[in-house]
């Protein structure tokens, strides 16, 4: 199996405006690897899970043909919502297992890997994990068997991947998605025959892995400020798809990650080649400022420009770009070509459906506080490590405006985590707005002050709700100070209103200012000197204020938060 390219430049080495980073390269220990993965395939072949299929048809042994009917179900009759994750698998089989190509041809019999005309139905293609699943295996299937053939399959993943390889990922440590984005990649790294896509997906591999540990901390507990997630991954780092993969890298995690799983039978079964890289960032205290990705008018200007209208709006809208009104005419164009009304990709946009070409760039541009910021392609970021002691955040990334699944920030001291949700906790964005962040060092100061329109649309739009955890080992409040304990690892968080007593801390203010302070034995000896520290020397003031000069023209009414505390000075304006 061809690994990726010598040399590689890997996300954060290239270009991406890193600072003070205290880090080093950790050496990747191939034979343990190897051993972890023939481990997690021996204690998992005999299970009766849907996944283990992968791991019989790589060793030989005899399928369940129980659990890979249930695999071929989800195919059969134009495919169920999400179908893709299952053909990724399938595919993944067939190549171990040539013997089932007759069935999975049958149950593949009427199924779209792509768009049609009035015949889309719930297949969600134009999301990053989405477009490299459904394409990576038409591409496989028409290099193999010359099946399923679109001539359009090739360009769309080549480019997919160059540009994966120059730029990173749009769902940016997405625990949700990262898992099947890799799959697809692992499954183009290990069968195709294309060289030159061969190596493309082995560097995009690479690249996403070392985005995973970036987000690791020493305990293997994935936590991440994400383009998209779910308060289920917010909450547990331990025990989800993705730690499957932490732990084959790493030997890290519980028990019960050692089991099957979608992205576990993959990565176990592939011959992807690991690199020292991929661990650049993990095992390593840090503290940096970084930035990834593009920006919209690039995706328009220069890295989709050359492909047709109907190409470049699915990879417009794996970006998250669907209606910025930069793109709005394209969605509205191509929606109306595929007869999209109602479609499931597009729900959250239900408002702006329908539309012509010419109406939809002025509708989008007057609902933009929601129509930007659904856009992940560029970001720039904060990560504090300390040992298992961990705080990562986006910086200045669309405040005020509507939220789309991203979490903005998050911060552990070990295996517990503190975060916030704003709005309705029930809603599928999960943030009715989004903050505006600024953090140094290990320290951050949020700021919430949703536009107008997000508080006329969304009921309680303003409220502002702290998560908790009730795993601490130690815990207390004082004054608007809650503060948390595991191990050696400590939290602060000052908040500006609410029960400071409840798990859940609901602040209703229009304009809010939060702090966050994480801390170490080792940096601030006992839990109490660093509660003390916290109370007796951290200077706090928000407050509205005049900024800039009224005879340069240059006076405004700001929202003004300065913090200080430890050498670290913070000042945020909105």
């Amino acid at each position: 199996m061809k690994g990726p390219f010598t040399g590689v430049l890997y996300p954060i080495l290239f270009g991406l405006a890193l600072q003070s980073a205290s880090v080093s390269s950790q050496h990747f220990d191939e034979g343990a690897y190897t051993d972890r993965q023939l481990k997690y395939i021996e204690e998992g072949i005999s299970s009766s899970s849907d996944t283990a299929v992968v791991l019989q048809a790589y060793t030989g042994d005899e399928l369940n043909w129980d659990a890979l009917n249930k695999n071929l179900d989800v195919l059969r009759n134009g495919g169920k919502k999400n179908s893709d994750f299952t053909l990724t698998r399938l595919i993944r089989i067939l190549f171990f297992r040539p013997e089932i190509k007759d069935e999975l041809f049958a149950a593949l019999n009427g199924y779209h890997f792509w768009f049609v005309e009035g015949g889309t139905g719930d297949h969600v293609f134009a999301s990053e994990n989405h477009m490299i699943m459904y394409t990576s295996a038409q591409y496989l299937l028409q290099e193999k068997y010359g099946a399923f053939v679109d001539d359009r399959t090739y360009i769309r993943l080549k480019r997919y991947l160059e540009v994966k390889n120059q730029y990173g990922f749009y769902e940016f440590y997405s625990p949700v998605y990262y898992p099947y984005t890799l799959s697809a990649l692992l499954n183009l790294v290990d069968f195709a025959e294309d060289e030159e896509i061969r190596e493309l997906a082995s560097v995009a591999a690479q690249r996403l892995l070392q985005d995973i540990l970036l987000v690791t901390n020493d305990e293997g507990i994935n936590f991440a400020a994400a383009g998209r997630s779910n308060d289920g991954y917010r909450r547990n780092g331990s025990g989800g798809n993705i730690n499957r993969i932490i732990y084959l890298l790493t030997g890290l995690g519980k028990e019960s990650v050692r089991t099957p799983s979608p992205a576990g039978v993959m990565l176990a079964t592939s011959g992807l080649e690991i690199t020292d890289e991929v661990f650049e960032y993990f095992g390593r205290d840090l503290n940096m400022n970084y930035s990834v990705g593009h920006s919209l008018g690039d995706a328009k200007n220069s890295l989709y420009a050359d492909l047709p209208q109907e190409e470049r709006v699915p990879f417009y809208w794996s970006q998250g770009a669907y209606f910025h009104p930069d793109v709005a005419a394209d969605t509205a164009w191509f929606a109306s070509k595929y007869q999209l009304d109602g479609y499931e990709g597009l729900k959250a946009f239900d408002q702006f459906l329908g539309l012509s070409e010419a109406a939809a760039p002025a509708a989008a541009k007057a609902g933009a506080v929601f129509s930007r910021s659904s856009v992940l392609s560029s970001a720039n970021f904060a990560m504090y490590k300390d040992g298992g002691v961990m705080m990562h955040s986006v910086q200045d990334y669309w405040p005020g405006r509507q939220g789309y699944q991203q979490t903005a920030w998050i911060a552990t001291t070990g295996t517990q985590s503190v975060w916030a949700k704003v709005g309705d906790g029930d809603s599928t964005m999960q943030n009715d707005h989004l903050p505006k962040i600024k953090q140094v060092n290990n320290v951050a100061v949020i700021q919430y002050n949703p536009y107008p329109a997000i508080e006329l649309f969304h009921s309680g739009g303003s409220n502002v709700a702290l998560q908790w955890p009730d795993g601490f080992e130690q815990g207390s409040r004082s004054g608007n100070w809650k503060f948390g304990k595991e191990d050696d690892g400590y939290v602060a968080v000052r908040y500006p209103c609410g029960n400071g007593d409840s798990n859940t801390v609901t602040c209703d203010w229009n304009e809010q200012t939060w702090v966050v302070i994480m801390g170490s034995e080792d940096r601030y000896g006992s839990f109490d000197a660093f509660k003390q520290k916290v109370l007796n020397e951290v200077s706090y003031d928000a407050d509205w204020e005049w900024h800039g000069s009224f005879w340069k023209g240059t006076l405004k009414y700001v929202y003004d938060s300065d913090v200080k505390f430890d050498g670290t000075n913070i000042s945020l304006t909105w």
